[in-house]
């Protein structure tokens, strides 16, 4: 095969170039540590680089995830420990104030602490972070989700789901809280209530003498009594109990319009088997009549809000229209207040205890994250570094057979027709 100058001279300027760029590449790789991968020679070490890396960026978010978790919650912990503290105060109020012989002032003094609580508690309630975003407004936007009415009541607008965050891929853990978790459902899983109406509660039977709930005889002077209920409004349902020679006999009825025929008709279809006839007075006002039984009642109670009278009240003399006597709402009666208030307290603790675990499990996702981090790291490591000696070794061989290259190159090229002649 003919070589001609040309041709002799374009083979080596290709041989030269293909030489500097393998000697550039591997000095580039020598200077930054790194491989240079490519398609064609290293499709596989690159597919599980791209995995790698992938799977680094969605640990790493998962771990930016419990650390926001676990922050967020350090702060709601200072809310509970506010709340925990505030029903301490009111058990210590409770026990304070359980004194028959307080005054109707003392009393009025132990009304405007509670007030303040119910007022502090709101704040909590309504307690935000830098963003402005509401504690425990569940999954809501809103920023106080809890609003007092000019009467007192309280009302809840925000969400009843927490807010959560993904900390794998399988797994969410609670940013925040319900307040309707917090707030509205103290007590058993048969009895939930309100931590504010229990505070409207204890607030409104100080406004009575102690009591147990149970009225005594109410016929101890006679074989009539007149028993004036609390005003039912549009409607309204009230139960109680009649304790008739030790016989208890249940009373159910709804009220509508303060037309108490509803109760009339329930007391009176016992007649029978009670001895006990009733009959409206006036308005609100139900005469009861017996001839020589012992009749009570007890249990009392009603779907009243708590910031009205849920009192009621006994005129053993018919027509004095001054009370003997009062019964409570079995809610108001001071062992109803008091296991209220110490399930309050209970509820805090278990609230704060749950909050406790949700950053524990948060704090074992960060390190568990952590370590996948590394491991990762190392992975995506073994893939990008490149072996120093490796290279070193082949640089010097490229660069040794550029020289001899470029040396054959310089003595062919000085030579003409009459070298090869001889």
């Amino acid at each position: 095969m003919t070589i001609t100058t040309s041709g002799f001279y374009q083979k080596n300027i290709d041989l030269f170039s293909r030489l500097n760029n393998e000697v550039s590449d591997i000095q580039v790789q020598v200077s930054t540590g790194k491989k240079n991968l490519s398609l064609k020679h290293d499709i596989q070490d690159l597919s599980l680089l791209n995995a790698s890396k992938e799977h680094q960026l969605e640990t790493a978010q998962f771990n930016n995830n419990a650390g926001r978790i676990i922050s967020d919650l350090e702060r709601i912990d200072i809310s509970f420990e506010q709340l925990q503290n505030a029903a301490v105060r009111l058990k210590e109020l409770h026990v304070e104030s359980s004194n028959g012989f307080l005054t109707a002032e003392e009393r009025k003094l132990f009304q405007l602490e509670i007030a303040g609580i119910k007022n502090e508690i709101l704040v909590v309630a309504n307690g935000q972070d830098a963003l402005g975003n509401g504690y425990f407004s569940g999954t809501s936007a809103i920023a106080e989700p809890f609003e007092m009415s000019n009467s007192g009541e309280i009302s809840y607008s925000g969400s009843a789901a927490e807010k959560t965050l993904q900390v794998s891929r399988n797994s969410h853990l609670r940013q925040n809280f319900s307040g309707a978790e917090v707030f509205l459902s103290a007590g058993s899983s048969s009895g939930k209530f309100s931590v504010f109406e229990a505070l409207d509660e204890f607030s409104q039977s100080l406004n009575y003498d102690i009591s147990s709930g149970t009225s005594s005889n109410l016929l101890s002077n006679g074989d009539s009594v007149d028993v004036v209920f609390p005003m039912s409004g549009q409607a309204n349902n009230y139960k109680f109990d009649m304790l008739v020679d030790g016989v208890v006999h249940q009373i159910d009825a709804n009220i509508y319009g303060n037309d108490f025929n509803g109760v009339i008709a329930e007391i009176n279809s016992n007649s029978l088997s009670t001895g006990i006839t009733a009959a409206v007075s006036a308005g609100n006002k139900i005469t009861f009549t017996g001839i020589g039984v012992e009749l009570k009642i007890t249990n009392f109670s009603s779907d009243l809000p708590s910031t009205s009278d849920q009192s009621i009240g006994i005129q053993k003399i018919i027509g004095s229209n001054v009370n003997d006597e009062v019964i409570l709402q079995n809610s108001l009666s001071n062992s109803a207040v008091q296991n209220k208030i110490h399930d309050v307290f209970e509820h805090f603790i278990l609230m704060r205890t749950e909050l406790s675990v949700a950053t524990g499990i948060a704090q074992n996702f960060i390190e568990s994250t952590q370590n996948t981090l590394v491991d990762l790291s190392e992975d995506v490591s073994k893939i990008e570094d490149a072996d120093m000696a490796e290279l070193l070794t082949k640089l010097q061989g490229l660069l040794t057979n550029k020289e001899a290259a470029q040396a054959t190159f310089s003595r062919l090229s000085s030579k003409n027709l009459f070298d090869f002649l001889g």
